[in-house]
């Protein structure tokens, strides 16, 4: 039967597996064929398809006898099945024409975002091209119908992962040029990977390992490619290419990060010449929130530079929780106090799959962004220290040591000269930094979760459905990683709405799976911080992690664990150090919701470990503490001999004050 609803509610996805919408109600296509067709009317849209084209993008160069009356047929049903459909696809001699708004097809919005870029870039608006960018390539979700479209739909596929490329490479220009570098190299490996002749590609590559100072993984990544086109291609990598290899191996200056332009910058210390770099990253648009984290640490900042030392801010906080966020933000609003530059380093301390920087390669990475050439640096990490503070005596930097595992990893990277300010982000706490300051950062509120969404997605949305809203900032735990990624999922699928995502995490069993958008994941950024525990610990998170109470104390921990209240109480304040629980009450330990699904998701390393079905301790020591709590409270009680009583040691022991009411 033919649907009375407007068409104005129908969206359709080509860039990937072929998907159809009615507000959010997914549209049953039907077969092959029909799937086929509609496709190859919405990369035409607007203009009329032969019926001999449309034969031939079904059948290639095999059609059976019956083609005509079977498109004819598939025609037939997709109006039917379409809300209005007899509206959308129109019957036009030769063929037929379907007559979507630029707003109802994936491939339309992209090309609208494109040429919005592009406008902006001509304008100089760099923020803005790079956001129209970035939506449009959020839409992509692979190649259209998952590479099973026959020739004609293949060959059209072609031409649209070119254009899917282009928008890339601008992309990455552009963030290289407002000053990116290592945000950038998980992506563009992404790329190569799927795309490892790209020469352009592999440039940016090449140029933000640089600027991030890992200048041997950008002279590696030269040599991989000219291995690859030699040994497939017998060619050589082109002329500019080779050209940005040899500055690269040189150092050149014209390869540093662009200088940002600053307005009224104070006059340089005595004893500093040359270009102030700037290797920060960009200050994200839409920062949202964290007005008194921010003020705090500005207010840590002596602005008179009479600190004896280095001044040090510590951020540590739960893996996802904006802790790079806030010190890029803080950075760069105390930028331009700081005329000996500005400095970005992340020393991969929880970062997967690699080892984190080790002192000799991070003091290379910095005495390289301040102009130090190689070949002046020695080959230790003594040599390089002395090298680093001698270079850094009159220097007022501001220094970003993002990602560290331990203080022991930082100590020789601090600057020497009075007045320089570190900033060091971590997932673990560092009491260990003397002379520190700084904060735990704590998760988003209701209000600045909600204000998160709205900037990512637009108010609009949100003004739409406020209880849908509401609803997906507690399923995210406010986690400002888990809102990002929801804002992103929902911004790469419009015809999505909030209630229908918030349906989709309110499943409990794959929640985690649905907090995941391209290389974000929070389960992959929980997974760190597990793995960098020792085994022990490892044990005792997920064992913790069965208990269904809202939070527990010590006494309850041990019996879950089966051991004594002091090995529990260490248990719990590790993983409190690591942010893998939090404390909201003295002696009362939780988990982030997010934090327990992860949990519950890993395999038991150890084969003996007891089963979840098997009798808890915990069920021993409950009813014991129900009964002395009795015993405290009342003259008279009955015992129940059945309940078998903790020990004396183990047993959470309770003083009751006398009321003086009674």
């Amino acid at each position: 039967m033919q649907s009375n609803s407007s068409h104005d509610d129908v969206f359709f996805g080509i860039l990937g597996p072929l998907e159809g919408w009615e507000g959010e109600r997914r549209l049953k296509l039907g077969g092959v064929v029909n799937e086929r067709v509609l496709v190859m009317l919405l990369l035409e849209a607007g203009r009329v398809v032969p019926v001999a084209r449309l034969i031939q993008a079904v059948w290639d160069q095999k059609p059976p006898f019956t083609a005509l009356q079977q498109i004819r047929k598939a025609v037939a049903a997709l109006r039917r099945r379409i809300p209005s459909g007899r509206e959308l696809i129109v019957t036009e001699p030769p063929g037929y024409r379907m007559t979507v708004a630029e707003s109802q097809v994936d491939l339309k919005v992209f090309d609208a975002r494109v040429r919005h870029a592009q406008g902006a870039h001509a304008e100089g608006l760099l923020d803005e091209a790079v956001t129209h960018l970035r939506a449009g390539l959020d839409l992509w979700r692979g190649s259209i119908l998952a590479g099973a479209g026959g020739h004609v739909i293949e060959a059209a596929a072609t031409g649209l992962e070119e254009r899917r490329i282009a928008a890339a490479e601008h992309c990455f220009d552009l963030r290289l040029a407002r000053g990116e570098a290592g945000e950038l190299i998980s992506e563009l490996r992404e790329f190569i990977a799927a795309h490892p002749f790209r020469e352009t590609m592999r440039g940016q590559l090449m140029l933000a390992l640089h600027r991030s100072g890992r200048h041997a993984e950008a002279v590696e990544e030269y040599a991989r490619l000219r291995t690859l086109l030699s040994e497939d291609l017998g060619i050589e990598p082109g002329f500019r290419l080779a050209e940005l290899h040899m500055a690269i191996l040189r150092g050149a200056s014209e390869l540093e990060v662009p200088r940002r332009a600053v307005a009224n910058v104070p006059d340089r210390p005595p004893g500093v010449t040359g270009t102030a770099p700037c290797t920060l990253p960009h200050d994200l648009v839409d920062f949202t929130g964290r007005k008194e984290e921010v003020r705090r640490l500005i207010g840590d900042v002596p602005t008179n530079g009479d600190h004896p030392g280095p001044r040090v801010l510590v951020i540590d906080g739960m893996g996802g929780s904006g802790k790079t966020a806030l010190a890029v933000h803080v950075a760069h609003l105390l930028a331009d106090e700081y005329t000996g530059g500005q400095l970005y380093l992340d020393l991969r301390g929880f970062t997967s799959g690699e080892e984190p920087l080790s002192a000799g390669a991070a003091l290379g990475a910095l005495l390289g962004a301040l102009g130090v050439p190689e070949d002046s640096m020695s080959g230790d990490a003594l040599g390089r220290m002395a090298l680093w503070r001698s270079t850094t005596a009159r220097r007022r930097l501001l220094l970003i040591l993002d990602n560290v595992a331990e203080a022991a990893q930082l100590r020789p990277l601090l600057p020497t000269c009075r007045g320089s300010l570190v900033v060091i982000t971590s997932r673990v706490r560092l009491p260990e930094i003397e002379g520190s300051a700084g904060l735990s950062l704590g998760l988003l509120d209701d209000d600045d979760s909600t204000e998160l969404m709205s900037r990512i997605l637009g108010a609009e949305r949100i003004a739409i459905e406020p209880h849908a809203a509401s609803e997906l900032v507690r399923l995210c735990g406010n986690l400002p990683l888990a809102l990002r990624i929801s804002g992103a999922r929902l911004r790469k699928r419009p015809h999505w709405t909030l209630g229908f995502l918030a349906d989709r995490l309110r499943d409990s069993s794959r929640i985690l799976g649905e907090l995941e958008s391209g290389d974000r994941s929070v389960a992959s950024v929980l997974r760190v911080s597990y793995e960098v525990m020792r085994p022990h610990h490892q044990a005792d998170f997920r064992r913790l992690s069965l208990y269904t109470g809202a939070d527990l104390d010590v006494a309850t921990a041990a019996a879950l664990l089966g051991t004594g209240p002091r090995r529990a109480e260490e248990t719990l304040e590790h993983l409190l150090d690591v942010h893998l629980m939090e404390q909201f009450e003295l002696g009362r330990y939780s988990f982030h919701d997010l934090v327990r699904w992860f949990a519950r998701t890993l395999p038991a390393a150890e084969p003996a470990q007891r089963p979840v079905a098997a009798p808890c301790p915990a069920a021993a020591h409950t009813p014991s503490g129900v009964e002395h709590a009795c015993a405290a409270s009342y003259a008279v009680s009955a015992r129940y001999s059945s309940w078998r009583a903790a020990d004396d040691a183990d047993r959470t022991h309770l003083r009751l004050e006398p009321d003086p009411t009674i």
